[in-house]
């Protein structure tokens, strides 16, 4: 018995797992604030671009963010998947004011590389 060789199960068939890169991330968004007027969706996406800038700087204020859906106080934005760690860093770390005054903040809720996985969740379902 040679030690060296893999046994018959393992040499007849091999595995490959292929991950494709996905050219958009998609967040689940949330703007918690203590403000009770509702804010516009051109408005949320300003303070998304805003907290982008403060974090990244110019080259982070440059990053395509696309308000896919919106529904006071969540969204679901979608960011190129080349930024969106940093996308995710930013909306996670950076509290702003709002044009009220009040100190807000925003809450990533989900985050997936596929528009389903934000938009709906196993443990949405209804039973």
């Amino acid at each position: 018995m040679e030690i060296d060789q893999p046994p018959a199960a393992q040499a007849a068939g091999s595995f490959r797992t292929t991950i494709s890169k996905q050219p958009f991330y998609y967040f689940a968004v949330s703007l918690v604030t203590g403000s009770a007027t509702p804010i516009a969706a051109a408005q949320f996406r300003e303070y998304l671009l805003m907290v982008l800038n403060q974090w990244l700087g110019a080259i982070g204020g440059g990053v395509a963010v696309e308000v896919m859906d919106y529904d006071y106080p969540r969204a679901v934005i979608r960011v190129p998947y080349d930024s969106h760690k940093a996308a995710w860093q930013a909306m996670t770390v950076n509290p702003f004011k709002l044009l009220d005054g009040a100190a807000a903040h925003f809450q990533v809720v989900r985050g997936s590389a596929f528009a389903m996985g934000v938009v709906a969740g196993s443990r949405d379902a209804q039973a």
